[in-house]
């Protein structure tokens, strides 16, 4: 009798843990919707609003973009510390708004969670966390960090093949235009693009990436 007491409180108690772990892990499906959601509405916030939104450009519309982009922005900052599954892809959006909404040290932080993210992501998403970061250095003026950040970038995309290689190129350019802006030099970036072109396989490949690099920027 005692012992099937003992059981009955056994599968009560079984149950009750269960509906914990059930109703804790709908929360974070939950939570995880949520700052999806926000990411998505950040991403097509900057698809509807191409060029700078300034308040001479725009008006009224300006600070209604800026302040649900900030909003958006700072809701899915907070919530982040709550998942375990966000990817590179994500921060850098984060990261990217962040920025945007003046909030320099949140956006580091973000380009640094991204950067930890696409480790496990494979070698594209490494460069486009490094690149991205690189971009964002430079932008608040610590242009030896972003150097620093385009060469890692590069590193780990490497040169195996074209795909790999138009990467290069891109970078190359995108690294040069940042120069040119920051006063450093830029045209041992554009020559080392011009040489990854002529390692190229693909004739089309070379054209492309040929006009790429000579187009204004």
């Amino acid at each position: 009798m005692q012992a099937g007491v003992v059981l009955i409180s056994l599968a009560a108690l079984a149950v009750s843990l269960y509906g914990v772990v059930e109703r804790r892990g709908a929360a974070r499906r939950a939570e995880r919707l949520r700052f999806a959601g926000l990411i998505d509405d950040l991403n097509n916030l900057r698809l509807a609003y191409r060029h700078p939104t300034t308040a001479l450009e725009f008006g009224d519309e300006a600070a209604f973009v800026n302040a649900r982009a900030e909003l958006l922005a700072v809701q899915a900052y907070l919530l982040r510390n709550r998942l375990h599954d966000i990817t590179s892809p994500e921060y850098r959006t984060l990261a990217f708004a962040l920025s945007r909404s003046g909030y320099p040290a949140e956006a580091d932080q973000s380009w640094r969670e991204a950067l930890l993210a696409a480790e496990e992501e494979g070698p594209t998403q490494q460069l486009f966390a490094h690149r991205g970061y690189a971009h964002f250095l430079f932008g608040a003026g610590r242009p030896e960090e972003a150097r620093e950040q385009m060469r890692m970038g590069l590193k780990a995309i490497g040169s195996a093949d074209d795909t790999a290689r138009i990467h290069q190129i891109k970078t190359y350019v995108y690294w040069a235009t940042e120069e040119r802006i920051a006063g450093g030099s830029e045209v041992e970036l554009r020559e080392r693009a011009e040489e990854e072109i002529v390692l190229l396989d693909n004739e089309h490949a070379r054209r492309r990436m040929r006009t790429f690099l000579e187009s204004p920027s």
